[in-house]
């Protein structure tokens, strides 16, 4: 830069001096030669002077021995041109006026264009400086998008290195290549290192909260960037404002003393006993739909509690009655109730006063299952029982089945002389265990003309019996076949149990019931 300044300068200067030179020669040539003749006529020495005066001779002769050549013409008009050259040049002799001061304002006039020209070139170099160059700002304690931003409107690249700080917070510049305040050129690359925040694996000592104000546990959290330790404050009726509640770690498996910085907890303290003022206008809930009331007390955080009730003339879900009078004010969370109504009840009647057959037919809007069972000591006919006692109010929401159960007296034991061995099970539990009767069988074999399997004789029949019984039943083992008997001869005879409530019976072999009959 500075060889190009020099140059032009240099280049300048001298077409200046010779613009000049040429504009004074083309103006004043008398006052030039002028000028210059005293100095030459001092400089010229005597053997210069007698070589002057030998040319001047010289070209005198030659001009006249060319006037001889030349014709009369020629001559007179070469003498008429002298003529007037010498004219004019006395005439501008006499024009010439010579200015003393020429010199001294052809100086100044040369140090001013230099002076220009030098002050031209630097500031086009401070301008060309100033547009590839930016100042830097302080980054330092700054958040790195701020330096994103500012490195993008000034052509700057930006290299960012991380790591943990206590001092700063989060993405805050800690250092920069670049102090505050120094150029950089544009397309550069300006260094900055940023903070991660605190180390989140870090193990920080957990302090005693219980002992601790709201305060100093806030300011211990701060002081140890315990970022995912969060002060929680909640309302409590049995604990003073700003006193300890409770400290709990999300993860149950991570003890107090291994607690990190990365890991969540949570500390928690008291609000004290929350006040709120009565301004919430009750409205009239009578007929009104539960679920409004329900979006009412969620919206205005009233504690309402709900009870069902049937009705005859509300409307199944909707409001029979509130226990707050309608247009009265009441405060967030205060207690409150209503009755839904369940629309019309059915009464269940008492069945007692009605055979089973009216019990079954007379009630279509219940579910009636009539049952029959032996009672020792109820007669026949009349109720036993009824699962739904009497005067109660079923509505859509209730099971509306009822069993009543009649009684069938004292137990019968019927005839079974004839049937099979095959049928006594069936028999014995339709007749009597599914009617609440405990009457239970023996069996024994006997030889007998009638075909195996018949039951041939009873200890007793045809005659009442207690809830609790046993009957003797004799079973034929005739050995003689019936046409076409299945072939048995390969099994082994058993002999089976005659009721499964009744303890196993060694079998009889035929000759020693014969014995003991």
């Amino acid at each position: 830069m500075s060889d190009f300044l020099s140059k032009f300068n240099k280049d300048n200067y001298d077409d200046l001096i010779n613009e000049e030179d040429k504009e004074m020669k083309d103006r004043n040539p008398m006052k030039q030669q002028d000028q210059e003749a005293p100095h030459k006529q001092e400089e010229l020495s005597p053997a210069t002077e007698e070589k002057e005066s030998l040319h001047e001779q010289k070209d005198q002769s030659s001009v006249m021995g060319k006037k001889e050549v030349v014709p009369e013409r020629k001559a007179s008009s070469m003498a008429q041109s002298f003529t007037s050259r010498i004219s004019r040049r006395q005439d501008e002799e006499e024009e010439v006026e010579i200015d003393l001061d020429y010199r001294r304002k052809k100086k100044r006039r040369m140090w001013l264009i230099i002076s220009g020209a030098v002050f031209t070139c630097l500031l086009i170099f401070f301008i060309y400086y100033m547009l590839v160059h930016v100042k830097v700002e302080d980054f330092v304690d700054q958040p790195v998008s701020e330096a994103r931003g500012w490195a993008s409107e000034n052509d700057i690249e930006i290299e960012l290195e991380q790591e943990y700080s206590m001092e700063y917070e989060a993405n805050q510049i800690i250092s920069q290549s670049v102090p505050a305040g120094d150029k950089i050129r544009k397309g550069k690359t300006l260094h900055l290192t940023s903070s991660l925040g605190a180390d989140p694996e870090e193990t920080i000592p957990l302090v005693d909260f219980s002992e601790m104000t709201q305060e100093e546990a806030q300011n211990w959290i701060d002081e140890h960037k315990a970022e995912n330790l969060q002060m929680v404050t909640e309302y409590n009726d049995d604990i003073e404002e700003g006193g300890f509640i409770q400290f709990s770690i999300r993860d149950s498996n991570i003890d107090e003393s291994e607690y990190k910085r990365k890991d969540s907890a949570a500390v928690y303290y008291s609000k004290g006993k929350e006040v709120f003022e009565k301004n919430i206008i009750i409205p009239d809930f009578t007929g009104t739909a539960k679920e409004e009331v329900e979006k009412w007390a969620e919206t205005n955080e009233i504690d309402m509690a709900y009870e069902e009730s049937d009705s005859d003339s509300i409307e199944a879900g909707h409001i029979i009655s509130q226990s707050e009078a309608a247009d009265e004010k009441i405060a967030k969370r205060d207690k409150m109730e209503v009755v839904v109504s369940l629309g019309e009840a059915i009464v269940v009647p008492n069945f007692g006063d009605m055979t089973a057959e009216e019990a079954a037919m007379n009630y279509p809007d219940l579910n009636v299952t009539v049952k029959q069972a032996f009672h020792a000591d109820v007669a026949y006919g009349i109720l036993i029982s009824q699962s739904v006692e009497p005067e109660t109010k079923l509505t859509e929401k209730d099971d509306k089945t009822v069993i009543v159960t009649y009684s069938q007296g004292r137990p019968y034991l019927h005839d079974f002389r004839g049937q099979s061995e095959g049928d006594l099970p069936r028999l014995f539990y339709d007749e009597y265990k599914s009617k609440g009767a405990d009457i239970n069988y023996i069996v024994k074999y006997v030889d007998s003309p009638e075909v195996k399997g018949t039951v041939v004789d009873m200890g007793v029949f045809n005659e009442f019996v207690g809830m609790t019984y046993t009957v003797e039943i004799r079973i034929s083992n005739n050995a003689s076949a019936p046409p076409n008997p299945p072939d048995f001869s390969g099994e082994e005879e058993t002999y089976p149990k005659s009721n499964p409530n009744v303890d196993d019976e060694e079998p009889v072999a035929p000759a020693e019931e014969e014995e003991a009959l």
